[in-house]
């Protein structure tokens, strides 16, 4: 029994390679979400392994998504990913955005995900 706690507590790395980003997904709220027919448009050539990963809805051009680890955490997918956002000063597209990134991910099964976006500026 102890031994299972334990495990529980650990993380697991999980390989994984991005397959496609954008800039206007149309998701305006911040998620990931697995892949279906409601994003092939997105990511034609998805499947039950891909994940998306939504910034959500952002002022102008400039901004983007980068997944930086993937890993099974107590029975979750745990997706580590980061903003990117325009220069101060950066000659912009003045057009509301909605960046995401996709990615395939080696696992087993669609676990639940939880999200942790680490914003701009911020280690």
């Amino acid at each position: 029994m102890m031994l299972l706690l334990m495990s529980m507590g650990r993380s697991n790395p999980v390989t994984w390679e991005k397959v496609a980003e954008g800039y206007m997904s149309g998701v305006m709220e911040e998620k990931a979400a697995w892949w279906d027919s409601t994003y092939a448009e997105l990511v034609p050539e998805g499947d039950s392994t891909t994940l998306l990963v939504f910034l959500g809805r952002r002022p102008t051009g400039g901004y983007g998504v980068d997944v930086e680890k993937v890993e099974v955490k107590g029975g979750k997918l745990v997706v580590v990913a980061r903003e990117r956002c325009p220069k101060p000063g950066s000659m912009v597209i003045q057009v509301i955005t909605s960046p995401f990134v996709a990615v395939k991910v080696d696992v087993p099964e669609r676990l639940p995900v939880a999200l942790d976006i680490k914003r701009c500026g911020k280690k």
